[in-house]
């Protein structure tokens, strides 16, 4: 099995990251599309970037400002029983590093190469409103 990660250092501490990340209100302001649900362990999260592609993810475990683990529990393909992770950390200089994990993939699963550039473009979308959030 194949676990897809990625990182990114934000200009922002880890309090104000995490919110981004698990306030339903400010995902939908960063996310594309449409975003329903809740953001708690057991509940589960909605996210529908266009409308033939629906995404529900369940809340597995909160570490406030530190991690969010979630379990895909509705999507195309093999999405279902894919687990991500956002880990927060504090950067020497400031800021926060958020590290990204997607796992439970098979090499050979053709839809891996376009998850993979996914988890990269909503990264840096979070950076985006994050950063500008601050300003």
């Amino acid at each position: 099995m194949t676990t897809l990660r990625h990182a990114i250092k934000l200009l922002s501490p880890p309090g104000e990251t995490f919110k981004a990340i698990t306030d339903i209100r400010q995902i939908a302001a960063w996310h594309l599309g449409v975003v329903e649900g809740d953001i708690a362990v057991g509940a589960d999260l909605y996210l529908t970037p266009k409308p033939e592609l629906r995404f529900g993810w369940r809340t597995e475990e909160i570490r406030p400002d530190r991690l969010l683990r979630q379990t895909c529990v509705l999507g195309p393909g093999t999405s279902p029983g894919k687990e991500v992770t956002f880990a927060l950390s504090d950067l020497p200089e400031g800021g926060t590093l958020v590290e990204l994990s997607d796992g439970n993939w098979s090499e050979d699963d053709p839809h891996l190469p376009f998850c993979n550039t996914r988890w990269g473009e909503v990264l840096h979308r979070l950076k985006e409103y994050v950063e500008r959030s601050r300003t």
